[in-house]
């Protein structure tokens, strides 16, 4: 009989060296943690959702052809340059299974989401890091730079940025597309709060491709849905490595209705942002407390005490992200914008915590 530490043995080097990713699940908490939409589905939409006949028996529509031509009219892009995928995380990893792999890197720019790097691990693409200047503004020369090698098959550029909020120079980015060569995959997760997109270049450049979710404007986090968007060949690629049924037929579903309510959404949407402005002007106000500007729905910030603050908040029954020692910037925290009620008992905790230091 095979012994643990023969079954691991067993496994890949780059498995045995993996951290698994980890999010804490703690549903008496108020959730500020995970760049979430804290507002329910409109009503009509659940009404109509759970009216809906939907044949689980049945495999889903492979293709995802539906919830495509929904997307193509919301994105005003054409279904043959649509991928539909089981969240951006798996997004990423088909991207990165089809440009990256043995002897390629894909190039990131730390700080930023976490998972870009996972997946690189799982498809043994060599990591090259060019991290943000002064933290916050992308280092579009040495992005440049790095691209210059032949190994360097893919640049993903997160647009806002995860976790610091930043937008970045629309020319900036185009400049990555125009001159390095190589696939530039711009994450827009956080587009629908930025108002700012990429979408209306795909058509100038086939290396340029577009990663969406449902996940966070659309407050589909629970269903793990999203898409791609690119010139229909380029897709079309990355479409190979796709499992067949990779979206069940109820996010699909659910996808297509979201689209057939975008007012509401945009309604969610406006009062994200203004309660993401209320919480960055009340915590600049306070003191040894550094925050970062941001154009998403979550912010970045530094207080005296990071670790600290996250058991007080914790033990207060608020759930903040801890984002660790971040290159440049150091240890900081984020916070996402809950509901109003919510963002006031946080508020009120952190000056309650801020003046129990002094």
């Amino acid at each position: 009989m095979l012994s643990n530490n023969n079954v691991e043995k067993l496994a890949r080097p780059e498995v045995r060296q993996l951290v698994p990713y980890e999010s804490k699940h703690l549903p008496e908490c108020i959730k500020l943690d995970a760049n979430e939409n804290p507002f329910p589905w409109p009503e009509g939409m659940r009404k109509e959702l759970f009216s809906e006949k939907l044949a689980f028996n049945r495999y889903p529509d492979g293709m995802a052809q539906d919830l495509k031509r929904a997307i193509a009219t919301y994105t005003k892009t054409q279904p043959a340059g649509i991928l539909v995928g089981n969240g951006s995380d798996e997004l990423i990893q088909l991207i990165l299974l089809t440009f990256g792999g043995s002897g390629k890197s894909v190039i990131i720019h730390p700080p930023t989401f976490s998972m870009y790097q996972m997946a690189a691990r799982l498809t043994d693409t060599t990591v090259v890091q060019v991290p943000l200047l002064h933290g916050l503004e992308l280092d579009t020369e040495k992005m440049l730079m790095a691209a210059l090698s032949p190994e360097a098959h893919v640049i993903i550029v997160c647009n806002p940025n995860n976790p610091t909020g930043s937008l970045f120079s629309r020319e900036e980015i185009l400049r990555l597309v125009r001159e390095s060569g190589k696939i530039v995959v711009v994450d827009e997760a956080y587009a629908e709060f930025s108002g700012e997109t990429l979408i209306p270049e795909i058509d100038h450049y086939p290396n340029l491709v577009i990663m969406r979710t449902f996940s966070k404007a659309f407050g589909m986090a629970g269903l793990r849905l999203g898409y791609l968007l690119g010139q229909p060949e380029t897709i079309s690629l990355i479409n190979r490595v796709r499992q067949p049924f990779n979206v069940n037929s109820f996010s699909q579903k659910v996808g297509i209705l979201a689209l057939g309510y975008v007012k509401e959404y945009q309604e969610q949407i406006q009062q994200i942002k203004a309660e993401t402005q209320k919480l960055y002007g009340r915590l600049t106000q306070i003191p040894n407390v550094v925050v970062y500007p941001t154009k998403a729905n979550f912010i970045l910030f530094k207080p005296s005490d990071p670790d600290g603050w996250t058991d007080k908040l914790l033990k207060r029954g608020f759930l903040v992200r801890n984002m660790g020692d971040l290159p440049i910037l150091g240890k900081c925290l984020r916070i996402s914008a809950g509901l109003p009620e919510e963002n006031e008992g946080f508020l009120q905790v952190i000056q309650e915590i801020n003046q129990s230091q002094y």
